[in-house]
């Protein structure tokens, strides 16, 4: 199959991507991580109006890529996960060196303690991915120029770019017209897939025999013992009360990700909140109904603000409500919103309308 440029049916545009996943030869994670940080790069970096970018920068991306992979390089007793059937993994050798010298437990509180590490590190692994994973995303194993670039134009990523040309020549994924938004409203089904996916390439690569749950808890879970950091500036901010219910925080209190971890994975406080136990099981990974979402972005900025210096933990507000602008407008009218413990109420298109220019221009 040739290039045929942009996709319009989703189904066929699913079914592309589900192909790339099938290809059983991969010696490596990284065309996996670029699929899921283009995913949540469109929504990161939405538009006002909910839509995904035409085009990303390169160093955007290899940033995320760097999350993504952050929490893996910790020890899995014995050592670390390998992410290549390769001797050298240059992307997670990186990450790993980073995250050992700096000691953080987030890219951020690394480029804090140590700011030319870090840039060396994200330089690194941006011309890795130019020179590598890019020009090989969208083309099967053992295939040579026949097939379809479906999701950007690949020709500007080989091996032959050097760190002068792109420092020289920034470069930016220019995505085919469509392909950002289909990512974004499809993220709900392909992150899981994706995630399956990179497991069992992990489990293969490192031979360990372990329930691939456990594994990909590992890989992708977010670290809940850490989040109890910001317990306390939440409790004050909410006034002792369940985010949700509006009732007395008492015990077995949550920390929850407003915007569901398992829809674009976002530990900014700005997306947290603190939740009775049933509530926030009873919310799992829905969307939160349109008063919720109110309710969620009417908090005071200079509390959250000062919660986060205070913690030192990302605040990741304008993030956020991109992210919020992405998934929400990405929905189809009549979805399902989650109100509370056993009730549901059905997405209102013409409230969303109303209600978007608010969160565009806050």
């Amino acid at each position: 199959m040739t290039d045929g440029g942009a996709v319009e049916d989703p189904l066929t545009f699913l079914q592309l991507l589900l192909g790339l996943l099938e290809d059983g030869r991969r010696t490596a994670t990284y065309k996996l991580a670029v699929l899921l940080a283009l995913t949540d790069c469109c929504a990161s970096a939405s538009g006002p109006d909910g839509r995904a970018p035409s085009s990303l920068p390169t160093s955007v991306l290899a940033r995320r890529v760097v999350e993504l992979y952050w929490p893996q390089v910790r020890r899995y007793s014995p050592s670390v996960l390998r992410q290549s059937s390769q001797a050298r993994a240059t992307t997670v050798e990186a990450v790993a060196e980073l995250r050992a010298q700096a000691g953080a437990t987030t890219l951020e509180g690394a480029e804090r303690a140590v700011p030319e590490a870090a840039a060396r590190c994200l330089s690194r692994v941006e011309l890795n991915l130019v020179q590598m994973p890019l020009g090989k995303l969208q083309r099967p194993s053992g295939t040579s120029s026949d097939y379809r670039r479906f999701l950007y134009d690949d020709a500007p990523f080989h091996e032959g770019v050097t760190r002068r040309q792109l420092d020289a020549y920034p470069l930016a994924v220019d995505l085919r017209p469509g392909a950002g938004d289909w990512l974004v409203a499809l993220a709900g089904l392909l992150r899981p897939v994706v995630e399956m996916h990179w497991v069992r390439d992990v489990a293969r690569f490192s031979r360990v025999e372990l329930p691939e749950e456990s594994l990909r808890e590992f890989l992708f879970g977010t670290t809940r013992g850490s989040l109890r950091a910001v317990q306390p500036g939440l409790e004050e901010l909410q006034a002792g009360l369940c985010f949700y219910c509006l009732r007395r925080l008492r015990d077995r209190v949550h920390v929850d990700h407003f915007l569901p971890w398992s829809r674009v994975p976002n530990d900014g406080l700005t997306n947290l909140v603190l939740a009775h136990e049933r509530c926030n099981l009873a919310k799992s990974d829905n969307l939160a109904d349109l008063d919720l979402l109110v309710r969620w972005w009417a908090r005071p900025a200079p509390v959250l603000a000062e919660v986060a210096e205070q913690t030192r933990w990302p605040l990741r507000r304008r993030e956020s409500l991109n992210v919020v602008r992405s998934v929400y407008g990405h929905q189809s009218a009549g979805s399902p919103l989650w109100s509370a413990p056993g009730v549901f109420v059905l997405l209102d298109a013409g409230r969303w309308d109303t209600l978007l220019p608010l969160l565009a221009a806050a």
